[in-house]
């Protein structure tokens, strides 16, 4: 069967116009052509699909049939050819990205800021997931390519590090340790500590660390997002372990944050399918958050009042 489609283009301009002359004016062609690429159509497959009279066009049972079945698949078809053609095109069209919400709160923006910098008319639709759904949206192909903590790499996908990130304690300002310009791990005994669940991909390496040093916290609360942590720190009621990025989305004025020592780090990662090469423009914008060189934020001076 060799059915093009221009000829389901004007069979279904036809068939939602009830018209050859109105079908023509859509499709910027003559009636005549519109006329001659239905008669085809319906040759190829050997069905009349309009009855014609001088006065209207009316779907035959078998026209009414395709065009229950074809019309959508047409616009699908349509709209996968112009996505392709977008695709080819590095500097347009449309990259989607998944990362989980403590990500995109922190140094994301600014990263994806200097991305439309460099790509202006690339449309960039960020989706907010937990760190599980970051990697499983990399693997189904809803996204082009995912950002996540300390991913676990698997034969199927393949991770590049994007920025190393160090733990910080983050203290009440008036707290004795924030009169010191670091804190050792040690320092967290007896604490109530608080950290970000694994969600965000932050839990292990702390829970890590924790147990590498001998740390017996007095309680060890998961938090979903790090302004809860500078909350509950800021009105006494733990210690938090963060990663210094953190800082970009806005410290409590309350709070200040120091390095931890021994240094404990974090790498996040840029994540995508081994077996799926990127679209150009998914690969310009990838390329462009490599290219950004992240620098850790400066930790506060100590704050000079005491306690």
């Amino acid at each position: 069967m060799n059915i093009s489609l221009p000829q389901l283009k004007a069979f279904a301009a036809v068939a939602r116009h009830k018209s050859f002359t109105r079908a023509a004016v859509e499709l910027g062609l003559t009636q005549s052509a519109v006329s001659r690429s239905v008669r085809e159509l319906e040759e190829e497959i050997d069905q009349r699909l309009f009855d014609r009279t001088t006065r209207q066009v009316e779907l035959t049972d078998a026209g009414q049939h395709l065009s229950q079945r074809i019309c959508h698949l047409i616009e699908e078809v349509e709209q996968t050819l112009r996505d392709s053609q977008s695709a080819s095109r590095p500097c347009q069209g449309l990259v989607q990205i998944a990362s989980d919400p403590v990500l995109s709160s922190m140094s994301l923006p600014t990263w994806l800021a200097g991305c439309r910098q460099a790509w202006p008319a690339i449309a960039i639709h960020l989706k907010d997931r937990s760190q599980e759904s970051v990697l499983q949206s990399v693997r189904s192909g809803e996204v082009d390519f995912g950002i996540a903590t300390d991913p676990r790499a698997g034969d199927d996908l393949y991770c590049e590090p994007l920025c190393v990130d160090a733990y910080h304690a983050v203290l009440p300002a008036k707290h004795p340790l924030a009169q010191r310009d670091t804190v050792g791990w040690g320092d967290l005994c007896d604490a109530s500590v608080l950290t970000l669940d694994q969600q965000c991909g932050v839990q292990p390496a702390v829970e890590k660390a924790l147990s590498s040093y001998h740390v017996r916290a007095g309680s060890l609360q998961l938090l979903g997002h790090f302004a809860a942590v500078f909350g509950m720190v800021a009105l006494g009621l733990g210690i938090g372990v963060l990663p210094s990025r953190a800082q970009a989305g806005g410290m409590h004025p309350a709070a200040v944050m120091r390095p931890l020592r021994p240094q404990v780090t974090s790498t996040v990662m840029l994540v995508r399918r081994k077996s799926r090469s990127l679209k150009p423009n998914a690969a310009a914008i990838w390329d462009a958050l490599r290219g950004q060189e992240y620098q850790e934020p400066p930790v506060r001076a100590r704050d000079a009042t005491t306690v």
